[in-house]
C-alpha cells in the first residue's frame, strides 16, 4: 500500500503550496468526537440465589447461548465500530471458533448459523462437540439454530423441530375456502384485475397467511446426562421473529413453543418415566420491559 501511494506523489517542483496542503488536511480530518463502541460482555449466573450450588451431589454442566449473527447479515452500514476486514467470513469464522473454544461450554445453543455444514459442523466436532441443527424454512434463508454438545457429557435420546410456519396451518383451511368462495362469484371478464389483486392480497399484512408465515425455527432435544448419575435433560434452542411492529406474532410463535415444549416433555416423561429437567435458550428479541 504505500509504495503504491509513493508512485503516485508528485513530483517536487509541482508540490502544492502549503496553504493549499492546509485546505486539503482540514477537509480530511473530522472535528467530531469518536463514538465508542458498546463492548458486550457475558454475564455470569452465579450467584447466591442459585441453590443447587451448594448441593454436592447435583449434576453441574455448562451451557451459553449465543447468537453469532449470520454471515448474510453482516453489513458495514450496520456495524460502523468495525473495521471491514474483520467483518469478512474468514476473518470472522475465526474469531467466533476462538471464542466458542474459550468458553468451554458443555452444550451450545447458537442462533443464526448459515454455515453449519461448510465449517461449524466438522470445527466444533474437532473441538470434541456433536451437533443438530435445523434451517430457516424459507427458500431464500440459510441460516437456523443449532446445539452442539459434549458426547463426554451428555447422550443425545431424540430430538423434534419447530415449524412456526406452521402456525399458518392453523387458519389455512378457514383462509382458503373463503379465497375459493370468491372465486366462485368473481366475474370471470376480470382475470388480469383479479390476478394483480390477488398478487397485491400476497403481501397484506392483514392477511393471517401473510403475517405469521415468518420462516422462524427452533430445535428441541432430549439428552442423558452420563455423570454423576444419569439424568434426562431437554435443552430447546429457538430464534423468534424480530420486527417489533409485528410483535403479536411473536407472541403467537412463544406461544406455539411453550405448547410444544409441554408435548415433548410428557413425551419424554412417559416414554423414559422420569422427570426431566428442561432448559429453554434463544434469541427471543426481547427485553427486560418488552410487553412480549
Amino acid at each position: 500500500m504505500f509504495s503504491t501511494l509513493h508512485h503516485h506523489l508528485p513530483r517536487p517542483n509541482l508540490l502544492p503550496s502549503s496553504r493549499v496542503c492546509r485546505k486539503i488536511i482540514s477537509k480530511r480530518m473530522s472535528t467530531n468526537p469518536a463514538i465508542e463502541p458498546k463492548v458486550r460482555k457475558f454475564e455470569s449466573v452465579d450467584g447466591a440465589d442459585i441453590s443447587s450450588r451448594s448441593i454436592s451431589d447435583g449434576i453441574k454442566f455448562r451451557l451459553v447461548s449465543y447468537n453469532i449473527l449470520a454471515q448474510v447479515y453482516v453489513k458495514s452500514a450496520l456495524l460502523p465500530h468495525s473495521p471491514p476486514a474483520c467483518l469478512k467470513w474468514k476473518a470472522r469464522s475465526h474469531a467466533i471458533l476462538s471464542v466458542l473454544r474459550n468458553l468451554k461450554a458443555d452444550f451450545f445453543c447458537l442462533q443464526e448459523v448459515d454455515e453449519y455444514d461448510s465449517f461449524y459442523r466438522n470445527n466444533m466436532e474437532s473441538l470434541g462437540y456433536s451437533g443438530i441443527y435445523i434451517q430457516r424454512t424459507g427458500q431464500r434463508k440459510r441460516d437456523g439454530c443449532a446445539i452442539f454438545y459434549k458426547p463426554s457429557c451428555a447422550e443425545l435420546v431424540t430430538k423434534e423441530r419447530i415449524e412456526y410456519n406452521d402456525l399458518v396451518d392453523s387458519i389455512k383451511a378457514d383462509s382458503v375456502s373463503c379465497s375459493e368462495q370468491k372465486i366462485e362469484t368473481s366475474n370471470e371478464g376480470k382475470g388480469d384485475e383479479k390476478a394483480k389483486d390477488s398478487r397485491k392480497d400476497s403481501r397484506d399484512l392483514n392477511d393471517p397467511l401473510v403475517r405469521l408465515k415468518r420462516d422462524c425455527v427452533g430445535i428441541m432435544a432430549a439428552f442423558r446426562i452420563n455423570k454423576p448419575f444419569h439424568h434426562i435433560v431437554i435443552v430447546a434452542n429457538t430464534h423468534l421473529y424480530w420486527d417489533p411492529e409485528l410483535a403479536d406474532v411473536k407472541l403467537a410463535q412463544a406461544k406455539y413453543l411453550l405448547s410444544r415444549l409441554a408435548q415433548f416433555k410428557t413425551l419424554i416423561s412417559d416414554e423414559f418415566e422420569c422427570t426431566p429437567s428442561l432448559l429453554l435458550a434463544g434469541d427471543f428479541n426481547s427485553i427486560p420491559g418488552d410487553m412480549v
